[in-house]
């Protein structure tokens, strides 16, 4: 019995629509507080941008500081987060690695990492002979500088989704699989209903976290969420021996083309990420099979352990940016029962996302750190 049932509150009907890692996580948040959740999705649940997502969970290349401020306090959330899911959400820690490979290249990582260190983020900058004593498999070449971050690790993301999705069925909760969202009902300025090919779906608060087709969704209710995407791919290999000694996680030179992002799964699968994380306009290698062979070209070149290792799957996908690259979080300003949560690093934000969007939804509170990221700054445009 949830806290609320225990106290004969109201449940709520809180409707999520939108199954990836963000509305997973608020849909399993708001179930385990005692709403009466149902989770929509176009789909299958985690079968969006999570599914084709890196999964780094870190606090890296996030501007401005509030931003980093709230990766890293997310980042901090993850492993209880992990714990609530009662299985194993194959979490890994162990930490970043990542090089320059020319002067520049090493000038603007060295004073990164000192930025990150006067922020208080555990970075810390390698000395010669340092990455390779780290990672002896790594083939380098030219090292100009190099940082270690020992906080940071990865998860597999729709594992999580799946996790979140069966708490959420014990907690109560239901999920419509290949349920499109057609329309919203409308009372005054409020939504009292979600619509589906299926039938309409009542509701208190309606949250709208459908990644890149947010945009699309939210313009059903009359709300504005300027959102572009950017293609985005992973590349899966079939399960290797343990590449890494100590790092969970390898970033090749951001000044060395393609740069590259490469972690290791629980059961060996080695995922391959071409290109880079936090550009507004960023996109991933991947879109056609010549980029697929770069890719691999020069992963197989840091990593000779990777020659021949045969590729399982490639996946593709959408991945949302809001317009000006930081998270939408919260009440609409025109609909105010209309929850929007979109945002580019879902994955490292999930725990912190989930968490307090139930404590805004149910307890009617307003959360200080969220203030840079409401919907209504784009209001003001």
């Amino acid at each position: 019995m949830t806290p609320v049932e225990q106290a004969g509150t109201k449940q709520p009907r809180v409707v999520v629509v939108g199954g990836g890692i963000i509305g997973a996580a608020i849909a399993f948040q708001c179930a385990r507080r005692g709403a009466a959740v149902t989770l929509l999705d176009a789909g299958a649940p985690g079968g969006g941008a999570s599914r084709v997502s890196f999964a780094w969970i870190n606090g890296h290349g996030k501007n401005p500081r509030h931003y980093h401020d709230l990766n890293r306090r997310s980042l901090d959330m993850w492993p209880r987060f992990a714990r609530l899911l009662d299985a194993d959400a194959e979490l890994t820690w162990g930490g970043e690695v990542r090089w320059a490979a020319t002067e520049e290249g090493g000038v603007q990582l060295t004073a990164r990492a000192r930025q990150l260190q006067s922020w208080g983020y555990p970075i810390q900058l390698l000395e010669a002979g340092g990455l390779t004593r780290l990672e002896p498999e790594l083939t380098p070449g030219p090292v100009t500088a190099a940082t270690f971050t020992g906080i940071e690790g990865h998860v597999n993301a729709p594992n999580v989704v799946a996790l979140m999705s069966a708490r959420l069925i014990e907690q109560g909760g239901a999920i419509q699989a290949n349920t499109p969202v057609t329309g919203f009902t409308t009372d005054g300025e409020r939504v009292i209903a979600v619509e589906t090919p299926s039938g309409s779906v009542a509701c208190d608060y309606a949250v709208l976290a459908t990644g890149p087709d947010t945009t699309a969704v939210a313009g059903l209710a009359g709300v504005r969420v300027p959102l572009y995407h950017t293609f985005g791919a992973t590349v899966y290999t079939e399960p290797l021996p343990p590449l890494f000694t100590t790092a969970a996680l390898v970033h090749t030179p951001r000044d060395a083309e393609p740069p590259l992002n490469i972690r290791q799964l629980a059961d060996g699968t080695v995922v391959l990420h071409g290109g880079t994380h936090g550009e507004l306009h960023d996109r991933s290698l991947g879109e056609s099979e010549a980029e697929i062979d770069l890719l691999l070209m020069a992963a197989r070149r840091y990593l000779p352990a990777l020659d021949n290792a045969p590729i399982r799957e490639v996946r593709r996908g959408r991945r949302p940016i809001p317009q000006d690259g930081l998270p939408i979080i919260g009440f609409s300003p025109t609909r105010p029962n209309v929850y929007l949560a979109a945002m580019h690093s879902g994955v490292t934000l999930a725990a912190l996302t989930g968490e307090f969007a139930a404590i805004e939804l149910l307890d009617g509170a307003e959360i200080d750190i969220l203030a840079p990221y409401r919907p209504g700054r784009f209001e003001e445009e």
